[in-house]
């Protein structure tokens, strides 16, 4: 019989984030901005910092020699042939502010490519969504189908961000809501794009989509949605780079649908705007 391959490594990646999510659960009560990073709506805690030292200590114990990509602390160790990605805490802004709705992302990718991925959501009901490529998706122990009866966009549920835009940068994407507002059942922002992107995959949302997404936002939920049997593209159809950037930053424009029926009809929104 074949071996199934990375299951060490999907082990070590829940490992890792249930010790972070663990971490971050206890500690959210003193929870303080530590740093600011592009502007004063983009920040990290000290349990951010804390949870990427416990997530990078794991990955390193087990995996000395690979390479990782940390939202926090940029770059460890380089090339791509094995690179972990990881955002210890996805929903920052949530976070400091007593909101549950956060999560703990690690993917590990194999040539460029996603192998492994696994998102831990620990105050929204202790949710461990996690894949591995050619071998599903589950959340916890349950095999992940998408059994929701929306299946088109009209009778859906979506979910977007903004990122950082304010001012004039913001009205493109306020312009593009409507449209999606009076196409779809409603869109919801919720913060946090990889806990939202598994949602998709537990066909809780019709679809999710953003601009200005980094590779640790997405890097594990995508495989999660795509070994469940949904769609990832960006927001034009085309296959979706990781690594993407914009001058010299990671900059994704990202659609996650249950369907490619969904995937279209947003694609079209999307494209007019």
């Amino acid at each position: 019989m074949q071996e199934t391959p990375y299951i060490e490594e999907r082990e070590v990646a829940i490992v890792a984030a249930r010790q972070a999510g663990a971490y971050l659960k206890a500690n959210q009560h003193q929870a303080v901005i530590e740093q600011v990073k592009s502007g004063p709506n983009d920040y990290a805690t000290a349990q951010d910092l804390g949870a990427e030292k416990l997530i990078l200590e794991t990955i390193k114990k087990h995996f000395p020699d690979d390479a990782i990509l940390s939202e926090e602390s940029g770059v460890h160790q380089s090339g791509r042939d094995r690179l972990w990605i990881v955002d210890p805490l996805d929903g920052t802004r949530n976070y400091a502010n007593g909101l549950h709705h956060f999560a703990v992302s690690i993917g590990f990718c194999q040539n460029g490519k996603s192998m492994v991925g696994v998102v831990y959501a620990p105050c929204d009901g202790d949710e461990l969504f996690w894949a591995q490529r050619g071998h599903g998706a589950f959340l916890n122990d349950e095999p992940l189908r998408m059994a929701t009866p929306s299946q088109s966009l009209a009778g859906s549920l979506i979910a977007t961000g903004f990122a950082y835009y304010q001012g004039a940068e913001l009205h493109p994407h306020v312009e593009t809501l409507e449209k999606v507002m009076n196409a779809a059942t409603d869109v919801l922002r919720y913060g946090s794009a990889a806990t939202d992107i598994c949602y998709v995959a537990a066909g809780r949302f019709g679809a999710y989509y953003e601009s200005g997404l980094k590779p640790w936002d997405v890097a594990a939920a995508a495989l999660i949605v795509e070994e469940a049997g949904g769609t990832i593209s960006d927001v034009d159809g085309h296959p979706l780079d990781m690594l993407r950037t914009e001058g010299e930053s990671f900059c994704l424009h990202m659609l996650a649908a249950k369907n490619a029926t969904i995937q279209r009809e947003l694609i079209s929104l999307l494209a007019s705007s």
